[in-house]
Order: C-alpha cells, then structure tokens, then sequence
C-alpha cells in the first residue's frame, strides 16, 4: 500500500473509533470524570498518580458546612482534588456551582454516601456532566455525604467554588417566611403523650396557603385534630402534603393543581381553636411523617468574592493548628512545626486547605500561614 494511502486509511479509522465513541456516549451518557478518566488511561503513570491522589482525598476527614465558598485553582503539574464530608437533610436540594464556565475550564464533581463507619461509597450518587460546572442533586436521606471536586489540569487556572442547599418545596404560606414558623418537628404536645410531626407557620386569618409544589388534592375535609385540611399529593406514588387548620378550604378532592395556587385560607380549626390562626404544614412519606422544615426553609443566597490564591505557602507560628473543618471548634488534627512547608489546594473565608504531604490535609486559619507567590 503507498504511503498517503496507509496514512488516509489510518486517519479514516480513527475518525471511525471517534464517531463510534460519539455514539456510545450518546447512549451511556457518561460523566465529566468518565471522560477525564478516559482519556487520562492513555498514560498508565500518570493515571496512577491521579487515581492515588484521588482516593486520598475521597476518604479524608476534611468537612465542610454550608454554605461555603471555595476558591482553588488548577495545576499542570499535579491533581488538585477537593473533597468534604457535607450533613445533608432530606428535603434538600444540594448544589455545586463555579464561577468558572466548562469551556474555560472542564471541573469533575460527585457526590458519594457515607455509608455505616464512615465509609464513602464506591459509585457516586450524582456527577455532573461533560461541558457543565455544575451539579445538584435531591437529598431523600438525611445523613453525611462526601463531595469531590477537581479541574482538568491541561493548564492554570484560577476557579470559585459555591456549595449550598435550597429547599425543594415552595414556602406553603404566601408572603410569609421563615420568621413566621414558631413551632418545629419533635414538640411535645399532648401533655408529652405525642410529638409535633409538622411545623406550624403563624399568619392573620385568611392569609392564603398555596401548593408548595405540582400535584393533585387526594382529600379534604373537617376533621379531627387538624379541623379543616387539605392532602395534596406529589405525584402518584409520592409524598403527601398536609394543610391544616384552615379557616377555609379553596380547592375540592381529585382536582389537579399547580405550584403556588391556593388550597385554602390561613385559620385555627380543629384543636387549634385557642391559638392564634396557623398553618399545621406536615409531610407524610410510605415510612411515616418526616421532618417538612428542609422541604421549605428559606436560605440567604451566598455571594462569591474571588481571591488571589497562591499554591505553596508554610506555617509561620511556633504552634500551628490543623483541623478537619473551618473552624475552631472542629477536631483538631495535629499541631505543625514553624516553617512546615504547606500546598494550598484551596481557601474558604479566612481559612487555607492545605496538604501537609502525600496524605495528610486539613484546614489552617490564615493567620498561621505565610503564602509564597
């Protein structure tokens, strides 16, 4: 075969395997790291490294409270991963968002369980895309989880990091918020003989209540404790919604409606009759009542500022405290020596995350770190 020939065949099957590629991602829809991934197996050493770098980080102690704000950055020469043990409630929804778009800078992000003795699962719950920074994702178990997230390392970088909960249901009372819940989940009533299972949210009479989500109403009625109340069904083998104490009731059972239309009128029927008017907001699941304040609690964005962030840097005091979270009170890890040479993967607030060597990271206030640029 003539040179050009072998090279015009061989130029043909590659594009062959990349439109075969094409394809199979279309099906499978694999995640950014899967991609990263990849194409990284094409040099073994260097996938090594990589995979190394990100099991440690993946089962560090480091945690996280939200809201946060992280700056980081990327690093051709190594792996900068990020990875925090976040409490999640369910009725959340967490997200992960970037200052940074994907065509600037491709970022790899999961979200793994926690399992019984702290183990973080093998397989992710959520992972974001290809061309996308960010990642969301419902919590349907209350409990610990385990972000991480990384850049490509093609080049430098600098990147910001949001990490927050918003609610997944709207706010059942119009024009109320937060301030007007007055009694939570778990309070003693009867005379100790039961426990709240709901929040009561505190309005003038006739204040409308409104669909905190899509749905249909599978029932009112006046009756019982709750006086006049209204279920609304989230989706046909989904939870329940229940809104009680109604002064009146604006909606009919088997009737479809859609969020924020109203069900009925803020009142004190039942045995609410000598409180002030109220809503009794409940959530029942298959298993039972659950806590309805995360569906709904109301949160005050996080605004990004960005950072100049420099990459090594080393402790400058004669005690230097390492500690799993960005804060005092979190469990100190260990104390470092003046001089301790320091990288800094990252920064939140008036806090470093730093790698001390291969293995340890932790947290380290700025006052105790000089940075080298």
């Amino acid at each position: 075969m003539k040179p050009h020939l072998s090279l015009l065949f061989f130029f043909l099957i590659l594009a062959s395997c990349k439109q075969v590629q094409n394809v199979t991602d279309a099906i499978t829809n694999p995640s950014a790291r899967t991609i990263f991934e990849r194409d990284l197996k094409v040099d073994d050493s260097l996938f090594q490294n990589y995979n190394d770098i990100y099991f440690n980080a993946k089962n560090n102690k480091l945690q996280l409270e939200l809201p946060s704000v992280v700056q980081s950055n990327s690093d051709t020469v190594d792996f900068n991963v990020l990875a925090y043990t976040l409490d999640l409630q369910r009725g959340e929804r967490f997200k992960v968002e970037s200052n940074i778009a994907a065509d600037s800078l491709q970022l790899m992000m999961d979200v793994f369980a926690v399992e019984n003795d702290s183990i973080v699962s093998e397989k992710p719950l959520v992972s974001n895309d290809p061309d996308s920074n960010h990642l969301e994702f419902n919590v349907t178990k209350t409990g610990q989880y385990k972000v991480v997230v990384f850049p490509n390392n093609s080049h430098v970088s600098d990147f910001g990091l949001t990490f927050f909960t918003e609610p997944t249901l709207a706010f059942p009372v119009s024009g109320k918020d937060n301030r007007a819940i007055q009694s939570f989940w778990g309070a003693s009533r009867g005379g100790g003989s039961r426990s709240h299972e709901g929040i009561d949210i505190f309005a003038p009479r006739g204040t409308p209540v409104v669909a905190a989500t899509d749905g249909f109403i599978s029932s009112t009625g006046n009756r019982g404790l709750g006086g006049k109340q209204v279920w609304l069904r989230d989706g046909v083998f989904g939870q329940s919604l229940y809104y009680a104490h109604l002064d009146s009731i604006a909606v009919s059972g088997g009737r479809r409606v859609k969020l924020g239309d109203t069900l009925g009128f803020v009142g004190n029927t039942g045995n609410a009759k000598t409180t002030s008017p109220h809503l009794h907001f409940g959530i029942y699941t298959s298993t039972g009542a659950v806590d309805p304040l995360p569906y709904v609690k109301m949160l005050t964005p996080i605004i990004y500022e960005e950072i100049a962030l420099a990459s090594k840097g080393k402790t400058q005091l004669r005690t230097n405290e390492l500690r799993v979270g960005a804060n005092v009170k979190t469990q100190k890890l260990q104390d470092l020596e003046p001089k301790t040479s320091l990288k800094i993967l990252g920064k939140t607030k008036r806090w470093f995350h730093v790698q001390v060597n291969d293995t340890l990271q932790g947290f380290m206030h700025e006052s105790l770190v000089s940075e080298i640029q």
